[in-house]
């Protein structure tokens, strides 16, 4: 399901997910708010989604929490 996404992209979407707005993601992750936007944008296409809510959504479905922590980071958020 996230293979199409690229490892920002998915930090995005899990912190999508987990309700973050796009300035507190740009925040953590050191990112203007803009690049945010652009990120969540092509997210949202990768996805076929029309918005973050429903991103978030296919996020918790298909467990995205878990993807992340397998394939991405030895230390989960």
């Amino acid at each position: 399901m996230f293979d199409s996404l690229s490892k920002r992209e998915v930090e995005v979407l899990l912190r999508i997910s987990q309700g973050y707005s796009n300035k507190e993601i740009g925040e953590q992750l050191f990112l203007s708010e803009k690049t945010v936007k652009n990120y969540a944008t092509n997210i949202f296409d990768k996805l076929n989604v029309k918005d973050r809510v429903q991103a978030a959504i296919v996020a918790i479905e298909n467990n995205i929490e878990e993807y992340y922590k397998r394939d991405f980071s030895p230390y989960f958020l």
